[in-house]
């Protein structure tokens, strides 16, 4: 345990109630001497909280939704950083699902962020409203479903799926190796299916996916298994429909701050074309391309993710170019000639 030192910099994180089933969170531990590192774990299993969604004895879903969506979650941040930082503004990291909820909250207080690192924001709205292609669409045949699919996708990073030249040997081969190692990844397939805000963010994420959407994405394995495990939510809004919280991408524009957006170009969750288009959302933007897949399984296994914070955060010219020379020699950088094969 790290006390705090408001003479060093501080480095929010915050705890999502999907990412979590796969893994905690970026891993920070060498940065700790560095830096402050404030994990937020949320509200998501607080006992006020819950006690108050099932007041009644049964779980009211208006109220859950109401208590545990996007909006609660940034404005929880906010409340910490107050708290912690004596009003000063902080950086945030995140992956996934958390970095969504650091993109909402960068909107509602861009005063108070000196910087944003993004891994992968799961941003499923981009994908719906730019009419991008569904990037496992060739994955739909494998006989997988449900939460074991959704696992699938998120763990693969083969470079050769879903591209013009794949052929089923190589949807064959990454089917059978995601068996093969299966049970040593943490897994989402025995989640709690009391799971309050496990829900919550199913809904979120299947909202932002479909709602409005065109066919192609309603019928995709992702989108039915998402819904049918918020379906109490969905119910609830189709009924009496409510207000759903998103990522106002305009207000992007509002933030000075520096933005390090770094994107997988092998994830099969969401389309790498997301990524380059958010990062035009902000004045000061970075956009860096990993040949890696959703759960950053290679960039994380280099360590060189630290490496890569470290150099943003401090703006170390020398330490940024010495980290990309790493990534390059590793093969996990993109570079820009490459960029139109992927």
């Amino acid at each position: 345990m790290h006390p705090y030192d408001k003479q060093k910099e501080t480095i929010l994180l915050i705890e999502d109630a999907l990412d979590k089933y796969f893994q905690e969170s970026i891993d920070m531990q060498p940065l700790l001497d560095e830096f402050n590192i404030v994990h937020i774990k949320g509200r998501n299993e607080a006992d006020a909280i819950l006690k108050i969604i099932k007041s009644t004895g049964e779980i009211d879903w208006v109220k859950a939704y109401q208590l545990l969506n996007m909006d609660q979650q940034a404005r929880d941040i906010e409340l910490v950083r107050k708290d912690l930082s004596g009003d000063r503004p902080v950086h945030l990291v995140g992956f996934s699902g958390a970095a969504a909820y650091l993109h909402y909250y960068l909107g509602l207080f861009p005063e108070n962020v000196k910087s944003l690192i993004s891994f992968n924001p799961l941003l499923f709205d981009l994908q719906k409203n730019l009419n991008l292609i569904n990037p496992s669409q060739c994955l739909e045949s494998i006989p997988l479903e449900n939460a074991s699919y959704l696992e699938f996708l998120w763990y693969n990073n083969s470079e050769n799926l879903c591209k013009e030249q794949t052929g089923t040997e190589d949807i064959d081969l990454a089917f059978y190796t995601y068996l093969k190692w299966q049970f040593l990844l943490p897994s989402i397939v025995d989640a709690d299916k009391a799971d309050i805000a496990l829900k919550i963010r199913l809904f979120e994420h299947s909202y932002g996916l479909t709602y409005n959407a065109a066919a192609n994405l309603l019928e995709s394995k992702i989108a039915k298994w998402m819904m049918l495990e918020s379906h109490e939510i969905w119910k609830q809004f189709e009924r009496i429909p409510f207000s759903v919280y998103g990522v106002n991408y305009d207000r992007g524009l509002d933030f000075s701050g520096k933005v390090l957006i770094v994107g997988s170009v092998h994830d099969k969750l969401l389309s790498r074309f997301c990524y380059d288009v958010l990062a035009e959302f902000y004045l000061n933007s970075t956009l860096l391309l990993i040949r890696d897949g959703h759960s950053f399984g290679k960039l994380g296994g280099s360590m060189l993710h630290t490496n890569l914070i470290r150099s943003f955060i401090n703006n170390d010219i020398k330490e940024k170019i010495s980290v990309y020379q790493m990534l390059r020699d590793k093969g996990l950088l993109i570079n820009k000639k490459d960029r139109v094969r992927y």
